[in-house]
């Protein structure tokens, strides 16, 4: 699953926003490998008042997403919003960032309930406990 928000200068055509989500969720799926349908894509648009000036020459890019992503797909979803961009906004678009976070659990809901996406990690949290509780110990035999 991703949810992405594009942020971009107010002004662009019905036409080019509507591109510009076509194409970044199809970076979406491509990067993340998920359906149309675990793939949700919405824009934000910004007033040139409510800017700085470096801002006003950019696009950016949030992705929330599960955990585990690849760096390969991640990458996937850089190139495709800056392909978005040029195709939907012209090739003087400015500058494109992308910032992707992945939530390390699995408490997200769908439809009214709690879905697990990974259903191994309960194993990863039990080991990470383990491991605090390892260090816990080491650093009190230390201040002994």
């Amino acid at each position: 699953m991703s949810i992405a928000i594009a942020y971009i200068r107010e002004g662009y055509t019905k036409e080019q926003k509507q591109l510009l989500i076509q194409e970044t969720k199809k970076a979406c799926m491509e990067g993340f490998g998920v359906s149309m349908d675990h793939s949700f894509v919405s824009i934000q648009e910004i007033k040139d008042e409510n800017s700085d000036e470096q801002t006003k020459k950019m696009q950016s890019l949030f992705v929330y997403t599960t955990f585990g992503k690849t760096p390969e797909g991640k990458n996937l979803i850089c190139e495709g919003f800056e392909r978005a961009c040029r195709l939907a906004l012209g090739e003087d678009h400015g500058r494109s960032i992308v910032i992707i976070k992945e939530h390390g659990n699995d408490n997200a809901g769908s439809n009214g309930y709690l879905r697990p996406f990974n259903p191994a990690y309960a194993e990863y949290l039990k080991k990470q406990e383990e491991m605090a509780a390892r260090n816990a110990a080491k650093a009190e035999e230390l201040r002994k």
